[in-house]
């Protein structure tokens, strides 16, 4: 039974979360695809850039994610209706793509990446606490170098000037941040960072250094000025003023009682007497700009803008002022109906070859110091304290920073020119929900191409162990963490399962895939002592679990022949199934096929928001953990919300116990 971890339980949870699995031409790009080439005129239609610069091969669409036929079609979950996605969702986008048509990838490559940046880049004009290199003129990294080498562009230039959305009454809301009046310090310190900041693309906060960062600015006055709108009953929270000096220029929030500007990016149009240019001077490099480009405009010139429109008395008022802190232009958000990644704040154009380029922050990930733009993903950013973050790029006004990595951003990828060889990995992740985080002793899935040989797709079997060893290899397919051998439970050439050894993890454990001699570059993941999740059935929500007579516990809709569920009832004890929950009462020996303990202190567990009592919770098998829970009483019919912490770390969201009397 061990080796079957858990017999028909772990073949529905493993292989649940297990894979669901180019012709070239004498071009650069090694395809069929009509190719453009950046610094030639754009060949219509083309689906790829070939950029000579740095020899990599663009995906030509800059926001493919955000086509809601391709998101739906490549299955990817928690992607915003305008195609920006958390860090997290970008690597298992890259690698969706990868997988692609049974394998084949995307366009018929399977070796997309995100953009690389190196840690020190001498052409960054500045330097981070941790020695990080960020700001304008970043040229050594990838989308650096498209910016200002392939796309010709000068900072603070955006690559979308003319984009700006109208949502209710307002108009021109631009995608990139605007000014909040709010500093909370952070790593650079309150003279250059923690500037708080908000963006209507993606509704998230942002806190940004302020010495060359150009963002908007959305003047409000917290009151109502000359004309005051009426506010009708049942009608919209936004209303425009529509008599006195501001009649059609400002709008009035009826529920915070705040007057606002009706033209997001008023600058553009009235710099209230602010002009000329600024000189920007950092550690590296001193660089002259305009102090308004676009509208968009430095903290400081935000703050004597503000003030000339105070002076001219705009609409009458002279207590124009930023917002104090970003969570007022939330509520702005949420009160013109808004939500995260609304499909308004999308640009749709072109720019030289490219299309959908978004003036706002993508994705990109650290690459090797040694290395250069081809070369692969291999670690994050420095952190900011408890904050994990990771390289990004704001093509808004052409600026290269660190981001935290819950943060929503837009991906762009592309390919090396020249050709692929050995496996390539583009995602690991707990096996169960996804998490980034991976933890000693738990299972992980890896996600890329040419991880295991050509049609090959199995779990282990018996004769694949040595006495009570778990096999490290399958068909010649294995996998290290941080150096040391995992056990390798499920093959394909897109996804491969391992169970990571016991050993302590750093925080950037390297993962790397052999396939039969062919080695993967090393992959940066994220380590910790503990990443728990619950394993789940097939449908992705709902917890694996039995009743203590060993039938499957859940909606009875999910039966088929062989494999009969049921609802759990209130006041019954089940058993839930889990990953990730760390050590136990008995050291496990790493490759054994037999691992057994108890965990103390118990997980907390809720179910429907109700506290459950813990009986049981320990190691019963390679990784498994097994949780005895009784379902409180009284809970109502229904599908319920089931979670667990455990020494302050959580289980992952949207997992479901169905209760029925």
């Amino acid at each position: 039974m061990h080796r079957q971890i858990g017999g028909t339980i772990a073949i529905l949870l493993l292989t649940g979360s297990a894979g669901r699995m180019a012709l070239a031409q004498n071009n650069p790009c090694q395809t069929t695809q009509a190719v453009s080439t950046l610094g030639s005129s754009p060949i219509a239609q083309a689906a790829i850039v070939y950029d000579p610069n740095q020899g990599v091969c663009w995906l030509a669409n800059g926001n493919l994610s955000g086509d809601p036929d391709f998101r739906a079609n490549l299955g990817v979950t928690g992607i915003n209706p305008n195609g920006s996605m958390n860090y997290g969702t970008a690597l298992k986008w890259v690698a969706a793509l990868n997988a692609y048509g049974n394998g084949s990838g995307y366009l018929g490559h399977k070796n997309w990446q995100l953009p690389v940046a190196p840690l020190v880049d001498r052409t960054c004009a500045d330097t981070g606490t941790y020695g990080g290199s960020f700001g304008p003129q970043c040229s050594a990294s990838a989308m650096g170098n498209l910016y200002s080498v392939g796309l010709k562009q000068t900072f603070p230039a955006s690559v979308a000037p003319g984009f700006g959305a109208t949502v209710g009454p307002l108009r021109n809301l631009k995608a990139s941040y605007y000014w909040a009046l709010q500093n909370n310090g952070g790593t650079s310190g309150t003279s250059n960072g923690g500037q708080e900041t908000f963006s209507f693309a993606n509704g998230i906060q942002g806190g940004n250094t302020i010495n060359d960062t150009y963002f908007y600015v959305l003047p409000m006055v917290p009151g109502a000025i000359a004309g005051q709108p009426s506010c009708p009953a049942g009608g919209p929270a936004v209303v425009p003023y529509t008599s006195g000096p501001a009649a059609g220029l400002a709008v009035y929030d009826c529920n915070t009682g705040y007057t606002w500007v009706a033209d997001a990016n008023l600058a553009a149009s009235n710099h209230f007497g602010v002009t000329g240019s600024v000189t920007i001077t950092g550690p590296a490099h001193m660089l002259a700009a305009p102090k308004i480009s676009g509208g968009a405009m430095l903290f400081q010139t935000a703050t004597e803008w503000i003030q000339g429109m105070n002076s001219s008395k705009y609409l009458g008022s002279s207590s124009w002022q930023m917002p104090a802190t970003s969570r007022v232009m939330q509520g702005l958000f949420t009160d013109l109906g808004m939500a995260s990644g609304d499909a308004r704040m999308m640009w749709t154009g072109t720019l030289g070859p490219f299309q959908n380029l978004q003036p706002f922050f993508y994705w990109g990930c650290e690459r090797d110091q040694s290395g250069s733009s081809q070369s692969p993903c291999s670690g994050y950013a420095p952190p900011d304290g408890s904050s994990q973050l990771q390289w990004s790029y704001n093509f808004d006004f052409g600026f290269q920073p660190t981001s935290s990595i819950v943060q929503h951003f837009f991906v762009m990828v592309y390919y090396p020119a020249e050709n692929a060889t050995g496996p390539v990995v583009s995602l690991a992740a707990n096996a169960e929900g996804e998490s980034l985080t991976i933890a000693p002793n738990s299972w992980v899935e890896i996600k890329g191409s040419d991880l295991a040989p050509a049609g090959d797709s199995r779990i282990w079997k018996n004769s694949d162990f040595t006495g009570n060893q778990m096999p490290a290899a399958l068909d010649g397919v294995s996998a290290t963490v941080n150096g040391k051998n995992a056990y390798v439970y499920y093959v394909s050439p897109e996804q491969i399962n391992i169970l990571t050894p016991p050993d302590a993890l750093p925080a950037y454990p390297k993962i790397v895939v052999t396939n039969n001699g062919a080695t993967s570059a090393p992959f940066a993941a994220l380590g910790q002592a503990l990443s728990p999740s619950f394993f789940v059935f097939g449908d992705g929500q709902h917890v694996a679990a039995i009743h203590l007579d060993g039938t499957l516990a859940g909606p009875a809709s999910s039966s088929v022949p062989g494999y009969t569920f049921s609802p759990a009832k209130p006041g019954e004890t089940i058993s839930v199934y889990a990953n990730g929950f760390g050590p136990t009462s008995n050291a496990v020996t790493s490759g054994l096929a037999v691992q057994s303990g108890v965990l103390s202190p118990m997980p907390v567990i809720t179910i429907g928001g109700k506290s459950a009592t813990v009986q049981f919770a320990g190691l019963v098998s390679p990784g498994l953990f097994q949780l005895n829970v009784v379902v409180p009483e009284p809970l109502a019919d229904g599908e319920w919300p089931i979670n667990a912490t455990y020494n302050a770390t959580a289980t992952q969201s949207g997992t479901l116990l169905t209760v029925h009397h």
